[in-house]
């Protein structure tokens, strides 16, 4: 329970922000008492805009006129558009809190939405310096205990912050219409999110994918072929509905053939179309033609697809008929297109042409920082903010462990399976499968220069040698000597090193 004390500055606080609409003073107090009451070094608070963007307002109790940060950039962007707390115990290893702005003395962080029916008006972010500091979810129903306290004046500046901003949306909705159809679709590189013009959904947090979302927004508006490379499932054809959309060819169709569901004839009749049925090149006419695992197709279709590009002309199956086309191919691969040419799988001159725009996707065992933000994507898709659920850290350390051999279309799988099965709103590493992790054995490196020594010194130095490179562990320098711990103990104690007690 609330001492008295605690009530009486919690209804003075209340008492104030109902009094005042001003948010400068707002987010200054609500920063103010909670660096008070949880005595930690620092305490800011993020407004969060309309647009999603955020900006510092308050710290420690005086307000600040800080810098607007895009959305879904830095932690309050993360938070505001999760909808839910978020705390880091290693600010500086963690890929969500790593790249955000603050104190260098900082160790721990934990920040807070402020919400009123759905709308995140701000953030609360409360940091340590303390390495020892461990923020659960305690502090974390601490901090949502004393704001439903503070719900009226919440609402109250809620409603006025919608009525501040709704001109600045207004305008900027008249000028969006005035502009749509002369520029390109808006996109935010480093949040993977995008408008409504933009149906495809990429979630991007890793530096390595959204470096790989940058080049690929830089080469769709070349019209060129490009070729995307990458393991199964690790969002290739994503990427290339993304690039559709970031292009000029944004209003035509894009067209998706899966080279390897059909035979050669039926995928014949599927890209060139036969007497009466149109082909997927003529589809995609003005558009975009995703040509996926390309690398399946024979050489007979792959001299067509050649053809095609070259002369802009598709000629049917059956040979009846001709037709002109506008199209741009993006192909995906799986494996190296490189080493099929140099087997005389696939086409040189067509290999060319595809590669002149390279993008490579990784796989998401080398993206890892991707899981969890894609996890929660996945188990909460479809799902309103109060039924949300929780990834415990337990299961998200579980989760970041696997290899992921089937990438995103496995964790997909798995996270809706898991959506579907529990019904609590915490998933722990119980709930999830049983997930084999990739052993990576450690190899011993010991260099030998040759000198005339008897064989036991020889012995001798390479076993302190092993110690030595193990930190002094004795089961594993054991094992990588492919002897016995005894046995190990038994040289030692011949060499003079240890006691007979200790063996």
């Amino acid at each position: 329970m609330k001492s008295l004390a605690q009530n009486l500055e919690l209804a003075t606080l209340s008492t104030k922000l109902l009094s005042n609409l001003d948010e400068a003073i707002f987010f200054s107090q609500l920063s103010g008492f909670f660096h008070q009451s949880s005595k930690e070094y620092k305490v800011q608070v993020y407004e969060v805009m309309g647009d999603g963007s955020t900006r510092l307002a308050g710290e420690n109790g005086q307000a600040i006129d800080g810098a607007i940060l895009a959305k879904g950039i830095g932690l309050s962007g993360y938070v505001a558009r999760m909808k839910r707390a978020y705390w880091s115990n290693n600010v500086k290893r963690d890929p969500i809190t790593a790249h955000s702005k603050r104190d260098e003395v900082v160790e721990a962080e934990l920040a807070i939405p402020v919400m009123n029916e759905g709308v995140v008006i701000a953030t609360i972010h409360v940091q340590s310096t303390n390495k020892e500091r461990q923020f659960n979810e305690s502090d974390v129903t601490t901090i949502n205990t004393v704001l439903k306290e503070l719900s009226a004046p919440i609402r109250n500046m809620r409603l006025y912050l919608m009525a501040r901003h709704m001109t600045r949306e207004l305008e900027a909705k008249l000028q969006t219409r005035d502009t749509q159809g002369t520029q390109g679709p808006k996109f935010d590189i480093k949040t993977g999110s995008q408008n409504n013009d933009e149906r495809v959904n990429m979630i991007a947090v890793s530096k390595s994918l959204l470096e790989t979302m940058n080049l690929a927004k830089k080469l769709a508006v070349q019209d060129f072929p490009i070729l995307l490379d990458g393991a199964h499932g690790s969002g290739k054809k994503i990427l290339a509905r993304k690039i559709h959309f970031w292009s000029h060819r944004k209003n035509g169709a894009c067209v998706l053939v899966h080279c390897t569901s059909m035979t050669e004839a039926a995928l014949d009749i599927e890209l060139f179309g036969k007497k009466g049925k149109k082909g997927a090149f003529a589809e995609s006419n003005g558009g975009t033609l995703i040509l996926d695992d390309i690398q399946s197709l024979s050489h007979s279709l792959q001299a067509k697809v050649l053809r095609a590009m070259v002369t802009g002309e598709v000629v049917s199956s059956d040979n009846e008929e001709k037709t002109m086309i506008n199209v741009r191919v993006i192909a995906t691969s799986k494996g190296s297109l490189a080493e099929s040419v140099e087997k005389g799988e696939f086409k040189e001159e067509l290999y060319i042409r595809l590669n002149t725009m390279n993008i490579k996707v990784a796989a998401l065992r080398e993206r890892a920082e991707d899981i969890r933000a894609l996890s929660e994507y996945f188990l909460n898709e479809g799902r309103d903010q109060k039924n949300a659920k929780i990834l415990t850290a337990s299961a998200q350390a579980k989760l970041a462990a696997y290899h992921w051999p089937g990438n995103v279309q496995e964790l997909k799988g798995m996270m809706e399976r898991i959506s579907a099965i529990v019904e609590g709103q915490y998933v722990d590493e119980n709930h999830l499968p049983e997930m084999k992790v990739e052993e990576v054995k450690e190899e011993v490196k010991v260099e030998l220069k040759f000198e005339e020594r008897a064989l036991h010194d020889l012995e001798k130095a390479h076993i302190l040698a092993t110690l030595d490179h193990l930190a002094g562990n004795k089961t594993r320098a054991a094992k990588s000597l492919g002897i016995t711990v005894k046995t190990l103990y038994n040289k030692l104690h011949s060499y003079g090193l240890i006691e007979t007690k200790e063996l």
